[in-house]
C-alpha cells in the first residue's frame, strides 16, 4: 500500500473541501460528499470528496492519507454524538459546539469541561 508523505500531507491536508468542490465545478455531474474516511493507519477523519454518477469515489485529496484513498469512505448521515455522554443527536439539535466537539445539553458540556 503506497504512504503518504510528507509532501503530500503538506500539500494536500486541510485542502478536502475545497479540493472537492473545485472538481464539481469542474465537472458537474460529480456530487460533493461531506463524511468522514476511515483511514486503517490514522482512523476517523473528518473528511470532503466526489462521487461519480455510477457510485465509485473519485476523491482529489486522497494522498493526504497514508492509505492513499484505499480506505472506508463513510457519508455524514445528519447526526452527531455528544461528546460527554455518547447521545446521538441531529447536527441542528446540538446544544453547542467548540471546535469538532458536540454537547447535548449545558450539564455535558460543564462535565466536559470540568467546572460541574
Amino acid at each position: 500500500m503506497a504512504r503518504s508523505t510528507d509532501a503530500d500531507y503538506l500539500k494536500f491536508r486541510g485542502q478536502c473541501k475545497p479540493m472537492a468542490e473545485a472538481a464539481v465545478k469542474a465537472d458537474p455531474t460529480l456530487t460533493l460528499v461531506r463524511g468522514h474516511y476511515f483511514c486503517p493507519h490514522w482512523g476517523k477523519q473528518a473528511h470532503w470528496w466526489t462521487v461519480r454518477q455510477d457510485g465509485t469515489i473519485f476523491d482529489p485529496s486522497a494522498a493526504q492519507f497514508p492509505s492513499k484513498g484505499a480506505g472506508e469512505y463513510m457519508p455524514f448521515d445528519g447526526t452527531v454524538e455528544c461528546s460527554n455522554c455518547g447521545k446521538g443527536m441531529t447536527e441542528e439539535t446540538a446544544w453547542r459546539f467548540e471546535g469538532c466537539y458536540a454537547y447535548c445539553s449545558y450539564t455535558c458540556y460543564g462535565q466536559f469541561v470540568g467546572v460541574t
